[in-house]
């Protein structure tokens, strides 16, 4: 049974926008979705793991993490209310994980799988089958795209302009205010450096007046685009 804040969480969510909250008892019942609540540090999936379904956050957080060979722990991915894991993964069938997915601290997630979306699609069909399918697509294609971005961030050598880059891209989208709520230590996982490199740039650029920082924020006072080196 879900919550009505877990009801208004999923209609919020791009798998299911476009749907009335009439609509959804009969689609999760559909798709066989089911809601589960997990204690924290409860890994869903580890790396190399087929992944057989999706899941979207009700509450709590799920963390991807992504481990080398020596041992060393690299966050990849946040999913906080709302956010929705393992579509890429499920839709390919056949690849392995590349992270290990596990709750950082209680949550609740719903569950449905690509199968049961499919056999919903060939049993009922209509326009409800044919909006998820798009919403589904549309969000594959969007992280395929904040992916590729993300690479080429990270192939930008020198750290201070991948930094500027970074906090360019994000003003563009946010205005002057940006990183609202983002973590130093996600910030810095994101661009790909330690939290001790990152906080020495953001330092020599506040002395510089290029940022204000303030604590779960920062604002951008000259947004011109650094220049490729």
């Amino acid at each position: 049974m879900l919550t009505s804040a877990e009801r208004v969480c999923l209609l919020e969510n791009r798998l299911f926008r476009g749907f009335l909250p009439a609509e959804l008892d009969g689609l999760l019942e559909s798709l066989s979705a089911s809601a589960v609540s997990l204690p924290g540090n409860c890994v869903l999936w580890s790396m190399g793991d087929r992944v057989e379904r999706a899941g979207v956050v009700l509450s709590g957080r799920v963390e991807a993490w992504r481990y080398t060979a020596d041992g060393q722990a690299c966050l990849s991915a946040v999913h906080e209310a709302g956010g929705l894991f393992g579509d890429v993964l499920m839709s390919a069938r056949t690849v392995g994980s590349p992270v290990e997915l596990r709750t950082a601290r209680q949550s609740r997630v719903l569950f449905l799988s690509l199968d049961a979306l499919l056999q919903c699609c060939a049993r009922d069909g209509g326009q409800k089958c044919t909006r998820l399918l798009s919403n589904l697509l549309e969000e594959i294609s969007e992280k395929y795209w904040a992916q590729e971005k993300r690479v080429r961030l990270l192939s930008i050598p020198d750290g201070r302009t991948r930094l500027e880059r970074y906090l360019t891209e994000e003003a563009q989208k946010t205005g002057a205010v940006i990183c609202a709520g983002v973590t130093r230590e996600r910030m810095a996982q994101y661009l790909g450096m330690n939290r001790s490199a990152l906080s020495r740039l953001l330092g020599a650029m506040q002395r510089e007046g290029r940022v204000e920082l303030h604590r779960g924020w920062l604002r951008l006072l000259a947004q011109d685009a650094p220049e490729n080196e």
